[in-house]
């Protein structure tokens, strides 16, 4: 079992090695080698922990996902820590930690007896994908520029700068059919001005995940500055002749704060995986049925990736920005989730359309939208999130305006898309929206599907003129990852649906051994399945990234196993697929222990905690040890001390490849556990701590 590294005494040790029994268990035939039947059976992992890269996460909390809300307990005392957020719905909980770090806390949790833990994990560090304010320039405003200024009059006084409103297909006349009316749509963001005179009477009821605190309709919420007013604008300003309109005027917008303000919740104002999941859960719980996420950063949080399937499961469209890098990004999240509409980021050129240079490229991207100069509303100068405004913008309606880009202005144009559509179709499904989206699209550059654009410009006028696919989408898929027996299921193993247009889907396997991807087109794909990922990891003990880590569910790449699936078909009908991995794992020792009374070979249980089983040593056999499935440590022990330092060597052969693997067996001592970095003593607790080996039985 996966529990802490121990290192004790030798009476400690021997205690532990001889007294672990399980009479339940009964071998597999292949053991029967044995001079002694295993005493302990292996297994996969208890608990999963998120990886901890410098630089990535949030010091003094951690996220605990449960099965058995009682274990739970047992943490919060183990970290002598403090319970200050509960999600239920998705059974989290996030734990202050009091005078420790994370790697402490880890380390603490790793001693416990502990079972109905999912994961543990940090708060990963993420940012708004702050968009570019443009810098004021007349010349930018004269009607007639192509791409800035618009040839349609929407009323509003400045009709003329809603540049992306003419490029979604969006007429006076559309909004007669279905402006949003009636859709409640989450701007999960910064907070949202709604004083502000274009968003007067479109802003509901919101809440602030940070102090548990809702919002009152109508009032400034900017609380963390102007990027969620900015981005409530697009999508809902209202439609009265005045300032600008937004591709859904008659939606509402319903504030969550996740940007809050620096100085009350520190650093850049995030206040992390956890309250953005528990906002998200209150959003949806409270009726919204889009939501726009205009943010990211690295690090696959589980707490996140449960809150997104929550609100999928649910029947909420969830609409995020590709990302400002530019280069393709491929583990950004919540864009990298399964199920999401990811934007990116167009603008107007030449007559046509482009990607706009900043946007990030992936075989996520589902469609794009206008990204560049976008006029929206902004905080006024007495409002909590003012951040000034450009001057150049006429004066009008009492309220400030100004110009932003990036992906963080293209998503609410589709957010916007997705409420006018969730008028006319109510009862919508996720994967049917966003289908309905790209089998209308604007394909400008004649491409198909690809990294820069997805299947092209939202064309709103086309998608409310079509009619709902009713087939061509699966509620949720799921892979099944085990070892050959499928009695345990195996953690951080990537998963990826690929289209031949090259598109993708990615999920990661949780402790259950399962990825799961809501609300995906159905089809055929070729699935690839690879892990447990070696570079996943917690901990790197030796002191740098290219060491294995010391919570890793694998430690090298050779233990890792691929397969492949080239045309799978992934249907209603056909919801998962199973995967079983397996394992060939041989030893060969060199060394002549002629000299030494009863020499044997022990396979111990990772923590030092139990014998599975013991062979006796011989030079030069090898030891077809395939049949166990887990993580195990490779020993030698002897009956009698060591009259002086042995260095014991051999090979391991692992799915084929050859590790040679050492280990002194030091004088006075009777015990070594082996591995390619030089093992780990027992008696002499100064040592390294040694690497396990992670296999999966025999097919």
């Amino acid at each position: 079992m996966r529990k802490a590294f121990l290192i004790i005494s030798v009476v400690a040790l021997l205690l532990a090695l001889f007294s672990c029994t399980n009479p339940s268990f009964e071998p597999r035939n292949e053991i029967k080698d044995l001079t002694s039947l295993p005493e302990i059976k292996p297994n996969g992992f208890n608990i999963l922990f998120g990886e901890l890269k410098d630089g990535e996460y949030t010091e003094g909390r951690i996220l605990v996902g449960y099965n058995d809300r009682k274990e739970v307990d047992k943490i919060v005392k183990a970290v002598n820590g403090k319970i200050v957020l509960e999600i239920p719905e998705i059974k989290v909980v996030s734990i202050k930690l009091n005078n420790m770090t994370v790697k402490q806390a880890y380390d603490k949790i790793k001693t416990l007896k502990l079972s109905g833990i999912r994961y543990v994990e940090p708060s990963y560090k993420r940012e708004l994908i702050k968009p570019t304010v443009v810098k004021p320039n007349p010349e930018m405003f004269k009607i007639g520029k192509p791409g800035l200024n618009n040839t349609r009059n929407y009323g509003e006084e400045l009709s003329n700068e809603l540049w992306g409103l003419e490029a979604l297909g969006i007429t006076t006349t559309l909004w007669e059919e279905a402006s949003g009316t009636g859709v409640i749509v989450a701007v999960v963001d910064t907070g949202v001005d709604g004083t502000h005179p274009d968003l007067q009477g479109q802003v509901i009821g919101g809440y602030r995940p940070a102090f548990d605190e809702e919002l009152p309709a109508g009032t400034d919420s900017s609380f963390g500055g102007a990027h969620g007013t900015h981005v409530a604008g697009t999508i809902a300003a209202k439609k009265d002749g005045k300032g600008i309109v937004g591709v859904a005027p008659g939606a509402k917008i319903m504030p969550i704060v996740i940007f809050d303000d620096p100085a009350l919740v520190g650093g850049n104002g995030y206040v992390g995986d956890d309250f953005v999941a528990a906002g998200i859960v209150w959003a949806v719980d409270h009726g919204a049925k889009v939501m726009n996420h205009s943010w990211g950063g690295r690090g696959y949080s589980y707490t996140m990736k449960e809150a997104f399937d929550y609100a999928l499961k649910n029947g909420v469209v969830m609409v995020v920005s590709a990302g400002n890098n530019t280069s393709d990004s491929h583990h950004q999240y919540p864009a990298g989730y399964p199920g999401v509409v990811q934007v990116a980021a167009l603008e107007y050129y030449g007559g046509t359309f482009r990607v706009a240079s900043f946007s990030s490229r992936s075989d996520g991207v589902s469609v794009g939208a206008p990204g560049v100069a976008i006029l929206s509303t902004v905080p006024g100068v007495a409002s909590l999130g003012y951040e000034g405004h450009n001057p150049n913008v006429p004066v009008t309606n009492g309220g400030t305006y100004d110009y932003y880009q990036g992906t963080s202005m293209a998503a609410p144009h589709v957010t916007g898309a997705v409420a006018v559509l969730l008028q006319k179709f109510p009862n919508a499904k996720p994967w049917q929206i966003r289908k309905l989206l790209e089998n209308t699209a604007y394909d400008f550059n004649n491409n198909g599907w690809d990294h820069d654009t997805g299947y092209g410009l939202v064309k709103l006028n086309t998608a409310l003129e079509g009619s709902l696919p009713t087939a061509g989408g699966v509620e949720e898929f799921q892979v099944v990852v085990t070892d050959a027996y499928e009695e345990w299921g195996v953690p951080t193993v990537f998963v990826s649906l690929m289209r031949d247009n090259g598109s993708c889907y990615f999920a990661k396997t949780g402790l259950d051994g399962i990825a799961r991807f809501p609300h995906i087109d159905e089809g055929t794909y070729k699935i690839i399945v690879g892990g447990p990922d070696h570079w996943d990891r917690a901990l790197a003990p030796y002191g740098g990234e290219s060491q294995p880590g010391a919570y890793a569910i694998s430690w090298r790449m050779e233990e890792e196993r691929q397969a492949a699936f080239d045309n799978f078909d992934v249907s209603q009908e056909n919801p998962e697929l199973t995967v079983n991995f397996s394992s060939t794992f041989k030893v060969k020792f060199d060394t002549d222990l002629t000299g030494v009374r009863f020499p044997e070979f022990v396979i111990v249980d990772p923590a030092l905690r139990g014998i599975y089983g013991r062979y006796k040593y011989q030079k030069g056999r090898e030891y077809d040890i395939s049949y166990l499935s887990g993580p195990v440590a490779l020993g030698i022990q002897t009956l009698l001390p060591a009259q002086s330092d042995i260095l014991i060597q051999g090979t391991v052969t692992i799915n084929g490849y050859e590790i040679p693997v050492r280990g002194v067996l030091k004088q006075g001592t009777t015990w070594v556990i082996m591995d390619e970095y030089g093992g780990l003593n027992l008696n002499t607790p100064s040592d390294p701590l040694y690497i396990w080996w992670t296999v999966f039985g025999m097919e």
